[in-house]
């Protein structure tokens, strides 16, 4: 799976999801633990706030008040 496949599917499903690990992330794409953990990283330095929990309830997920806006702005050159 191409890298920016990858990314935007990591995207949705934290989207669709309260919490997952790293884990259930490099068994479903088939990738190493360091590799999503550059993943995560490459997300939320576009502004999508990911929010990492340790413990009993480990795991990442999207910050809860994180909205997508489902608006385009058109850029003109």
């Amino acid at each position: 799976m191409m890298k920016l496949h990858r990314l935007l599917a990591i995207t949705m499903l934290l989207l669709s999801r309260r919490r997952t690990t790293v884990q259930e992330l490099t068994d479903r794409f088939e990738v190493s633990l360091r590799t999503i953990y550059r993943d995560l990283g490459t997300i939320n330095r576009t502004s999508i706030p990911i929010a990492s929990y340790s413990g009993a309830e480990s795991g990442y997920e999207i910050m809860e008040q994180y909205r997508i806006n489902k608006q385009m702005d058109v850029i003109k050159f």
